[in-house]
């Protein structure tokens, strides 16, 4: 599978530990050992505060990505503003790391039809494709019915969708949590399922390694799934390599591949206007 990385930071308030320094290299490190090559999509902020991780990454030969100026979902930021403050964020990216941003994952999954507006901004913003649609429900963001493989927005930009497991209502993507608590047998499974399957990816979060981060209530999950952000840390990292060893390939050249004849998925008129 197609490895990718949510570069985000993952603390309860600026007096905790900046943790994700540490990690990323880490994470990079055993990629480098299995030759895996994949996409990383970096929090706007983090190019500003930290250009030197974003720069690191670059330098390892990883495509980069953005993940949202902020970590925060699309429909909390609305049209107006989103405009703005992606197309700096992206900017950023790319003066801290020299090399091109064309591809976007919402923060969350959070292209839902409530921000459907969205694609065409990105698209004017100079983005090519975005991996931003969970396409099942989901107690978070998801947006149940839209394509489960590739297609095109009406703008021209390309989605690639979180590959699913699981029979309807209970499909999750591949990845963070949902990956950590997966038995060891299904993941055998999805190496097998997803095998034939060019555009499969997963998802990796730094705190996903993190074993010894000290506990805390995150509030987007409340206290009984926040546990859940904890267990089974110390062997993911194994586990997303086991899956992505040998890949070299990115979502963006996915993307490019596909774009000529990916189908086009036109959601009709978005709830909150056309970019206004």
């Amino acid at each position: 599978m197609i490895f990718t990385l949510d570069l985000e930071d993952h603390r309860p308030d600026e007096r905790a530990e900046v943790r994700f320094p540490a990690l990323v290299e880490s994470i990079c490190d055993a990629l480098d050992a299995a030759g895996v090559r994949g996409t990383v999509f970096v929090v706007g902020e983090l190019a500003a505060s930290h250009p030197e991780v974003v720069a690191a990454v670059a330098a390892r030969g990883h495509e980069l990505g953005l993940h949202g100026a902020r970590h925060v979902p699309l429909p909390e930021i609305g049209p107006g503003p989103f405009a703005a403050e992606t197309a700096e964020a992206r900017d950023r990216i790319e003066q801290a790391a020299q090399v091109p941003c064309r591809g976007y994952r919402a923060p969350i999954f959070s292209l839902v039809p409530d921000s459907a507006w969205a694609p065409e901004l990105l698209t004017r913003c100079g983005f090519t494709w975005s991996s931003s649609i969970l396409p099942a429900p989901n107690p978070l963001y998801g947006w149940p019915g839209a394509p489960t493989r590739p297609f095109r927005w009406p703008s021209g930009l390309v989605e690639l969708p979180a590959p699913l497991i699981g029979p309807g209502r209970l499909a999750v993507p591949v990845g963070g949590t949902y990956l950590r608590l997966a038995p060891a047998p299904l993941v055998a499974w999805i190496r097998r399922r997803f095998a034939d399957r060019p555009d499969a990816w997963l998802y990796l979060h730094p705190y996903d390694c993190d074993p010894d981060e000290p506990r805390w209530t995150v509030p987007e999950v409340g206290r009984l799934a926040s546990r859940l952000l904890w267990w089974r840390r110390r062997g993911m990292l194994e586990r997303v390599i086991r899956l992505c060893a040998g890949s070299r390939v990115t979502l963006g050249e996915v993307a490019e591949d596909l774009a000529p004849t990916a189908p086009v998925f036109d959601p009709g008129p978005t709830r909150q206007g056309e970019g206004a």
